[in-house]
């Protein structure tokens, strides 16, 4: 399976050795890649989005997974199935939107939109997280005593 995370935005340092011990981890399970996309610039939040826009549709495949606190909220569990369901070369992109959040452009042509949590997080703080469960989601599907639910 080959993932690519598309962040738009830098991560961030402090949470950086995270990242990377979780691309370590899944190595075994998938070839991930994390994509760091351009920040919009621009004094209006509206002209921000409409930038990043067009690098997040210009990179992400046409069944791209939008995180987005509107969207549907799945269980580790959940997340394991999906990875279950997919081709053994499937190749999954997933997006993660900028501070100001993405446009209805960009809502529109994913795939599915998942939440991660009722609560709004920071863009920075998403990425780790669904490295996280990424990795959760492939040790649940083998077996491996990671989650412990």
């Amino acid at each position: 399976m080959h993932i690519h995370l598309f962040a738009v935005g830098r991560g961030r340092p402090e949470l950086a050795a995270f990242e990377t011990d979780f691309l370590r981890r899944m190595r075994p399970f998938a070839e991930v890649q994390v994509i760091e996309l351009p920040e919009g610039r621009g004094k209006q939040n509206a002209q921000v989005r409409q930038q990043e826009e067009k690098h997040i549709l210009s990179r992400a495949g046409e069944h791209f997974i939008l995180f987005d606190e509107r969207g549907s909220m799945l269980s580790s569990t959940q997340w394991a199935e999906f990875f279950a369901r997919q081709a053994g070369n499937a190749k999954l992109d997933f997006v993660i939107g900028g501070a100001g959040g993405v446009t209805e452009g960009v809502r529109s042509q994913a795939a599915q939109c998942w939440s991660l949590s009722r609560l709004t997080l920071p863009h920075q703080l998403v990425r780790p997280l669904v490295l996280e469960q990424c990795y959760r989601a492939f040790t649940i599907l083998h077996g491996h005593p990671y989650h412990r639910a």
